[in-house]
């Protein structure tokens, strides 16, 4: 989440949380791990060098995850609570 460049698909977003501009409390975590905190500050120092491929290679593990359906998966009511 980027209000500053909301239109746009960029890196801008590790720029923010490297000046501890987050969002979330998910954003500032990011600075609380060594390899996290040294990833954003690749993408915040560099204009996102590695972001699109980055992104592109998270997107493809991703859809590589087993969907439960049916019996073995469940649609939550609420997000925290197992129904």
């Amino acid at each position: 989440m980027d209000p500053g460049s909301y239109r746009t698909f960029d890196a801008h977003y590790y720029t923010l949380v490297s000046k501890r501009r987050g969002l979330f409390q998910s954003d500032a975590a990011l600075l609380t791990d060594s390899a996290t905190k040294a990833y954003v500050h690749l993408q915040a120092t560099t204009g996102g060098c590695t972001f699109m491929e980055d992104f592109a290679e998270s997107m493809l593990k991703m859809g590589q995850i087993g969907v439960l359906t049916g019996s073995s998966g469940e649609i939550r009511k609420q997000c925290s609570t197992i129904n």
